[in-house]
């Protein structure tokens, strides 16, 4: 038993050693390959700069574009936290507050849970977020009116 496990770990021992220990003709044959695999991914690399570099500029400026999101976002939440506070305790009649409610509601759906940078995949995506925004914020100009109106009736 002991002669056959003495066997088994020498032929384990040899075999490690034929397998890992490095000799000259292996190396010069890895090292045709290597060669051959590393001009490749060379040409690779190059042929891909344009495609990075475009990718550069198309990250750099939909981050333009989405810090003017930002900022008609933090816009359209500033305007509308103020006619909040100028409806404060004001009665409006049953159609106009209708109107006013939903035109609120669809500006307060945009800035509720906003879409991120990593949410749009193009420049396009973004500046039709902005021009929607810009659409509310004209709508909101209706809901001033109607305040001013009120409190000028008062």
């Amino acid at each position: 038993m002991r002669y056959l496990l003495g066997l088994v770990i020498t032929v384990l021992v040899v075999t490690c050693f034929i397998l890992f220990w490095p000799t000259e003709d292996t190396n010069n044959d890895n090292t045709g390959i290597q060669n051959s695999s590393s001009e490749t991914i060379q040409s690779q690399v190059a042929n891909s700069d344009p495609i990075e570099k475009s990718d550069d500029q198309r990250s750099e400026i939909m981050l333009a574009e989405y810090k003017v999101l930002e900022k008609e976002r933090r816009a359209l939440k500033q305007r509308l936290a103020r006619l909040k506070h100028y409806m404060w305790g004001l009665k409006f009649e049953k159609d106009k507050a209708k109107q006013m409610n939903e035109v609120l509601l669809n500006a307060h759906k945009l800035i509720k849970n906003p879409d991120m940078l990593g949410a749009f995949s193009d420049v396009k995506n973004i500046r039709d977020e902005i021009i929607k925004i810009k659409f509310i914020n004209k709508s909101l100009d209706q809901v001033t009116e109607t305040i001013k109106q009120k409190k000028g009736n008062e």
